[in-house]
């Protein structure tokens, strides 16, 4: 990026006139551009958090990477906490809602035209975990509003995508129940945090 730049610059005649002459003193010139663009870039990167800071200790960057700070010697810039959108007040009977309110769209319009079996899924989940319930693969599969086999295949997907988790009946073990994984549940509640933020209604 930092030789994009440079080339960018001289081509444009940005550089302050990098025209002399001597063939010597504009690759000079050219190679005090390129340090200058260097340095630049990385002071962009590691305000963004792209480069770490040197005086930290490995386990203190991966303290400050969760803190949501970003810095350099001796200065510290500190982001959106990440917890901040992670405890959303949220009930069951809300996320419910939103499944009805889905529902009511394929009474009004052709059948099909709104499928979303993916999200209709982790709506249902992050309800059924709210509600400390648990949901049978057939129970999804109906949640998704899609054919069987489509609704299969969806779990199976997300599953793989690590979202979804099977968890085995101890009382039957030809059933099995499905929940969110870690990451989705957290993910859901960041969701559910920001619409709440903006005073939006579930979709």
């Amino acid at each position: 990026m930092a030789e994009y730049v440079a080339a960018v610059i001289v081509a444009g005649g940005g550089a302050g006139g990098v025209r002399d002459s001597g063939r010597e003193a504009e690759a000079e010139r050219l190679r005090q551009l390129h340090e200058q663009v260097a340095r630049i870039a990385e002071t962009l990167a590691r305000l963004a958090g792209d480069v770490a800071d040197p005086t930290l200790s490995e386990s203190g960057r991966e303290s400050a990477r969760e803190a949501g700070y970003v810095g350099e010697h001796g200065m510290r810039y500190r982001g959106p906490a990440p917890s901040a959108a992670a405890a959303p007040d949220i009930t069951a009977r809300e996320i419910r809602d939103a499944i009805r309110a889905r529902r009511l769209r394929d009474q009004h319009f052709a059948g099909g035209l709104f499928e979303d079996p993916a999200w209709d899924m982790l709506l249902d989940l992050f309800a059924a975990e709210l509600e400390r319930s648990q949901v049978s693969v057939s129970s999804l599969c109906i949640a998704a509003a899609v054919a069987p086999t489509t609704a299969l295949r969806w779990i199976a997907k997300l599953t793989d995508a690590g979202l979804f988790e099977r968890q085995p009946d101890p009382f039957d073990r030809r059933r099995a129940y499905m929940a969110l994984s870690a990451r989705a549940s957290t993910a859901m509640r960041a969701y559910v945090g920001a619409v709440q933020r903006i005073g939006a209604a579930i979709a």
